[in-house]
C-alpha cells in the first residue's frame, strides 16, 4: 500500500510539473519607457560643441511607441501677440521654434532607432533616426548621430554635426 501511495505522489508531482507554463524567453524591463525631460542639448561638430539649456522638450517611450517634442532654440518661444490671430511671420518662427516626431522604435542596450509615422517635416514620415544612449540612475544622455529620409537619402548635416540630449525621468 505505501508503494502504492507512493508511487501515485510521485506520478502526480511529475504531471503537475509537465503542466506548468513556462516561459521560454525573459522578458527585460525597457529601460527607456517613461517620460523623460530635456535638460541640456549639445549640437557638436568635429570642431565644436555648442550647450543650451532647454526649457521645453519631452521625449515619451511607450512599449512600442515614441514621441519627441522640443524647441531646438535656447531661447524661450515668443508669444503670439493676439493668441487667437498670430500673423504670418509669428507663425514662422513659432514652427521654425518646434520639433516633434512620433512613430515605433527598435532599441538595444545602447541603441534606439526611431521611424517616425508623423512628422513635423512633411514627407519625413518613413524616415529615420539613429541614436546611442546611457542611462545612470535617473538621467537618460541621448545621442542622435544619424538620419535617412524615407528615399534613402541623408540630410546636408550627416556626417557633420551630433545632437546630444541631456534628459530627467519624469
Amino acid at each position: 500500500m505505501k508503494k502504492h501511495i507512493l508511487l501515485s505522489f510521485t506520478i502526480l508531482i511529475v504531471l503537475s510539473s509537465c503542466n506548468s507554463p513556462k516561459k521560454d524567453v525573459i522578458e527585460k524591463t525597457n529601460p527607456l519607457e517613461g517620460s523623460w525631460k530635456m535638460q541640456e542639448i549639445h549640437y557638436i561638430y568635429k570642431d565644436t560643441t555648442y550647450i543650451g539649456n532647454i526649457t521645453y522638450g519631452t521625449l515619451l517611450f511607450a512599449p512600442k511607441r515614441y514621441s519627441l517634442l522640443y524647441n531646438p532654440w535656447t531661447i524661450e518661444r515668443k508669444a503670439f501677440d493676439t493668441l487667437s490671430k498670430p500673423t504670418d511671420a509669428e507663425i514662422k518662427a513659432a514652427f521654425q521654434s518646434i520639433v516633434f516626431n512620433s512613430g515605433s522604435y527598435v532599441y538595444s542596450d545602447s541603441t534606439v532607432v526611431t521611424t517616425a509615422d508623423m512628422a513635423k517635416v512633411p514627407g519625413f514620415e518613413g524616415g529615420k533616426q539613429f541614436y546611442n544612449y546611457s542611462i545612470k540612475d535617473d538621467k537618460l544622455d541621448i545621442m542622435m548621430y544619424d538620419e535617412t529620409y524615407p528615399d534613402g537619402k541623408k540630410p546636408e548635416w550627416y556626417g557633420k554635426l551630433k545632437i546630444l540630449f541631456k534628459m530627467k525621468k519624469e
